[in-house]
């Protein structure tokens, strides 16, 4: 409101200059009347004003109220200096003074109200606007203040009826509309807004702000409307970022890449050092596989002057997918420090690490992680999976266990401990396990399909079993869960029903020597005897010291001369 007064006629006045030589003896005012002295400190606040210098302007007017302290002119102005600076408890002392003064001012009544307005004080800040539409029933801009005090105390109604009256005496105040339209969508009246929001748009077709509102009501339940919207807007006001920025989000949200990347890219020459507009671009590429142009963006971020630390990440998986391994590593050891809280960056150092062949890197690196207290779910599977691929199935049981101690509700690390037991061929554990993973996940696939086949393979409670093997495949379609439910149906003597999932399973998973194995098996157990010979000659012809198989096949032929 000051910057409205004061600001406007600062701008076009020259500058004082300071003359600084000692020799002149500084600067002596010839002026010795009080008033043109106020008058000169009034114009050097409103310059300072309008630079934005509020310490120095309100010192330059406080130098003019001494001149010509009695001026109320001056002290409103101050009331107003008090107010942009968010004081308004030096704003109301003087207004006070001023109101006993000139009970009937207007401005010293919506100064009051604005004062109140600030301090959250709506109730008496809505009985000075009331006082000043009194002494000027027709001023839209207490209306305006006061309809909103009305709407800060929930009592839209009042606010509405306030702004309606506005806008039949003033059919073009925009401010007064924009209000209006939000009061109608606070007060769950959408037609109105929108209607409301529409006529903005006709009278104010350059003004953004209407159309980004109404299109975020468009977006709710239309949402090609919306886009209509933003793109008929930017046909005229191509300039116009937040419009622009808006459309490209519900691009995104439509899953609409490309269209979002093409808006993003206007913005990016419209606005070349924006870095929230090239990280935009870098992650959209990223999501659309273009990892060279990925990586041009975030290669421009990481050296921009206030770069984000996560721009190193997104970076590195760029120059991974490339395949440039060790520029991807380099960017992720730039978070070297910060890697607690970016633990994706964490895990992607790690798996490049193994990936380059340095195994005691990547597990040494994990377990500083743990060690600094990241006790992520996904750390611990990948360490306990790397030691495990290096065989160090003791350390990678004790994280296992560690992990499931910091998750008891991971599914995830309860499967990989027992499937840990199992290599360590400690069955009973892995099953207890697996048991344990039930209660968590009742509908876990993979705890189900396991529990299912250890059964089948000792033959206790087959029936279990195979309801167990069916839930898992209504779950999850897999050729191994088919592989076990055509064993626990061989396990039962259902051998029409065995051969049915057992074949299937052959054919999903041609080279498995196991799923062979048990088609073999039965075939054998179905008298088809040349069909179970051409299967173990199959197994043994890919693996020559498959033993047991060889055992089978030599007693078959036997039973067959």
């Amino acid at each position: 409101m000051l910057g409205l007064l004061t600001g406007c006629a600062a701008t076009n006045e020259p500058h004082p200059t300071d003359v600084t030589d000692s020799s002149l003896g500084g600067y002596h005012s010839e002026l010795d009347d009080p008033e043109a002295k106020a008058l000169l400190a009034f114009g050097e606040f409103r310059m300072l004003g309008a630079q934005n210098r509020w310490d120095e302007a309100v010192a330059a007017l406080e130098r003019a109220l001494k001149f010509d302290p009695q001026s109320e002119y001056l002290q409103l102005t101050m009331a107003e200096a008090h107010l942009h600076r968010q004081q308004p408890e030096q704003a109301i002392s003087l207004l006070m003074m001023l109101e006993n003064k000139r009970p009937g001012s207007v401005a010293v009544q919506q100064l009051l109200g604005d004062a109140l307005s600030l301090q959250q004080k709506y109730q008496p800040a809505i009985d000075h606007f009331n006082r000043a539409l009194e002494l000027d029933p027709g001023n839209s801009n207490v209306q305006l203040r006061l309809a909103l005090a009305l709407s800060r105390l929930g009592r839209n109604d009042e606010a509405i009826s306030v702004l309606e009256e506005l806008l039949t005496l003033h059919p073009d105040a925009s401010v007064a509309q924009l209000a209006l339209a939000r009061l109608y969508l606070t007060n769950k009246q959408p037609d109105k807004a929108a209607a409301t929001y529409r006529q903005l748009i006709a009278q104010q077709p350059a003004a953004y702000q209407p159309v980004l509102e109404y299109g975020k009501i468009l977006e709710e339940h239309d949402v090609p409307a919306a886009i209509d919207l933003y793109r008929d807007f930017l046909e005229e006001n191509p300039r116009a970022a937040a419009v622009r920025q808006q459309l490209a989000q519900v691009y995104l949200t439509q899953d609409q890449m490309d269209d979002a990347l093409t808006q993003l890219q206007f913005l990016r020459q419209q606005y070349p050092d924006n870095p929230r507009v090239a990280g935009q671009i870098g992650l959209i590429q990223l999501e659309l596989k273009n990892w060279a142009a990925a990586e041009k963006e975030f290669r421009w971020l990481v050296n921009f002057s206030e770069k984000e630390r996560k721009d190193y990440y997104y970076l590195a998986m760029a120059l991974a997918e490339q395949q440039k391994i060790d520029e991807a590593i380099a960017a992720l050891e730039e978070l070297m420090d910060d890697m607690t809280e970016y633990p994706a960056a964490a895990l992607q150092l790690a798996y490049l690490y193994q990936k380059t062949g340095q195994d005691d890197r990547a597990v040494t690196f994990l377990e500083k992680m743990v060690a600094e207290g990241l006790h992520r779910v996904d750390l611990y599977y990948y360490l306990v999976a790397f030691l495990g691929e290096r065989k160090e199935y003791q350390r990678a049981l004790d994280w296992a266990l560690s992990g499931v101690a910091e998750n008891p509700e991971s599914s995830r690390l309860y499967y990989q401990l027992g499937v840990l037991y199992e290599k360590m061929s400690q069955r009973q554990k892995a099953i207890e396990t697996m048991e344990q993973l039930l209660q968590i996940d009742e509908n876990h696939a993979d705890a189900l399909n396991f529990l299912a086949y250890s059964q089948a393979e000792s033959g206790e409670d087959l029936p279990l079993a195979l309801e167990r093997a069916k839930k898992a495949l209504e779950i999850k379609s897999s050729g191994f869960i088919i592989d076990t439910l055509g064993w626990i149906y061989y396990k039962m003597k259902r051998y029409d029903e065995s051969r049915a999932q057992l074949e299937k399973a052959v054919e999903i998973h041609p080279d498995d020597p196991i799923i062979a194995e048990h088609l073999g098996d039965l075939y054998r157990a179905m008298n088809l005897r040349d069909d179970a010979v051409a299967v173990y000659r199959k197994i043994l012809k890919n693996n020559p010291q498959a033993q047991q198989v060889q055992e089978k096949l030599d007693k078959l032929i036997e039973e067959m001369s």
